[in-house]
């Protein structure tokens, strides 16, 4: 049965204390779901609600991808919610680990990988790993200044792509580019000052973009490390774009 103490253990993995202690977060909508079951992510706990169940087929998908599954009445649902209105399903998933991952990809000879300096904004974040994932990035590395990757928010934005290609969080990423830069990799960063029209850029078959705080731009110390900076031309009056927009921008960039 689904029990009020099972219901209060999913609903404060809603906070960032309560996923770091238990090394789960909770993803919710059938979107989300159906992308975690199709790449085959291990899933501990679904709850959802029985009316919104596509046809006996979708449960029987549904029961096989958990451990564990029980059906809700709505206001449960809303209980373990981060939206308004409930989306009819919630899952609680353990926390990635690919920082092997993401070791191996260093050591190939060719490679694409996004860094993110300070990213705060949780709808930034998700865009940018969907972007990431459009454009076959194979990496995403986050610092430990920026939001927390299994924010809700995030997770959402990312409409599924988390599960696409690893995602590596809390980063220290003085040591990772240190790590990059022995490993042959070129490393740019995106700053409006001292840098280079991206549209005049040869980049690496071993590359390493970092887009930096919204606010902020990349750090000093980031950027101290960095071999070329670039910039977006800019033809219009907008004061800025968004983390994400010059992420997607970038990427196109690169591979087209």
């Amino acid at each position: 049965m689904l029990t009020k103490q099972k219901l209060t253990r999913i609903k404060n993995l809603l906070s960032k204390k309560s996923r770091e202690e238990e090394g789960k977060f909770v993803i919710e909508g059938w979107k989300s779901v159906d992308e975690a079951m199709k790449a085959g992510c291990e899933i501990e706990t679904i709850v959802y609600d029985i009316q919104k169940v596509e046809n006996n087929a979708h449960l029987a998908r549904i029961e096989r991808a958990a451990k564990e599954s029980y059906p809700a009445k709505a206001k449960e649902l809303e209980m373990i919610s981060d939206t308004v209105t409930s989306q009819g399903i919630v899952a609680v998933l353990p926390k990635f680990s690919h920082s092997a991952v993401l070791t191996e990809i260093l050591l190939r000879p060719s490679s694409l990988i996004v860094m993110l300096d300070r990213i705060n904004d949780p709808g930034n974040l998700g865009t940018i790993i969907r972007t990431c994932d459009w454009f076959g990035v194979d990496a995403v590395v986050i610092g430990k200044e920026s939001v927390d990757l299994y924010n809700p928010k995030v997770v959402r934005a990312t409409m599924g792509s988390i599960f696409h290609l690893p995602v590596v969080d809390d980063v220290d990423l003085v040591k990772m580019i240190t790590f990059c830069k022995k490993e042959k990799c070129a490393v740019y960063s995106t700053e409006l000052t001292k840098s280079e029209d991206l549209r005049k850029i040869t980049f690496s078959k071993k590359t390493v973009i970092i887009i930096g705080s919204e606010s902020h731009g990349v750090s000093p110390q980031i950027s101290s490390l960095t071999e070329k900076k670039i910039f977006i031309p800019q033809f219009g009056s907008g004061e800025s774009l968004n983390a994400a927009m010059a992420c997607g921008i970038i990427l196109s960039r690169i591979k087209l």
